[in-house]
C-alpha cells in the first residue's frame, strides 16, 4: 500500500524567512556573563588577611581548605621579650608589661593566612 501524498502549497524563495543568525545580541550576553563571572568570582569579603586587607571570596575558600583560618580568640599572645641582654631586660619587660595591661581583650575575628599548608582536618 502506498502512502497518499498530500498537494502542498507552492513556495516563492525571495518570500521565505532566511533563518540567518545575528552576532551582537549573543555577542553581548557573553561579555555580560563573562563581567558576571568574574564579579562573582572576585567578590570581596569582610574578612582581614594576615597581610592586611580584605580576602576575596576564592582565598576564602582556599584558606579553609589549608587550614588557614586564624581565630582571634584563640590567638597566642604576644611572647615576653627574650632576657639575652640584661641592661635592656629590665625595660623591655616594662613595656610589654604595659603593652599587655594596656590592650583589650581580642573580640571574636577570623583572620585568613594565605600562605598556610596544613591540609584540612576534616
Amino acid at each position: 500500500m502506498k502512502p497518499k501524498r498530500v498537494p502542498q502549497p507552492p513556495l516563492n524563495p525571495a518570500l521565505r524567512d532566511p533563518e540567518r543568525h545575528e552576532f551582537w545580541p549573543g555577542f553581548i550576553t557573553a561579555v555580560i556573563g563573562a563581567v558576571l563571572l568574574f564579579a562573582g568570582a572576585r567578590h570581596l569579603t569582610g574578612i582581614d588577611t594576615v597581610e592586611g586587607g580584605s580576602a576575596w571570596e576564592t582565598q576564602l575558600i582556599r584558606a579553609f581548605a589549608t587550614s588557614g583560618l586564624q581565630y582571634a580568640d584563640r590567638m597566642p599572645p604576644p611572647a615576653p621579650p627574650r632576657l639575652d641582654d640584661p641592661d635592656a631586660s629590665a625595660e623591655a619587660l616594662d613595656r610589654w608589661a604595659r603593652e599587655q595591661a594596656a590592650a583589650a581583650p581580642p573580640s571574636w575575628r577570623i583572620r585568613v593566612d594565605l600562605g598556610a599548608k596544613q591540609a584540612c582536618p576534616t
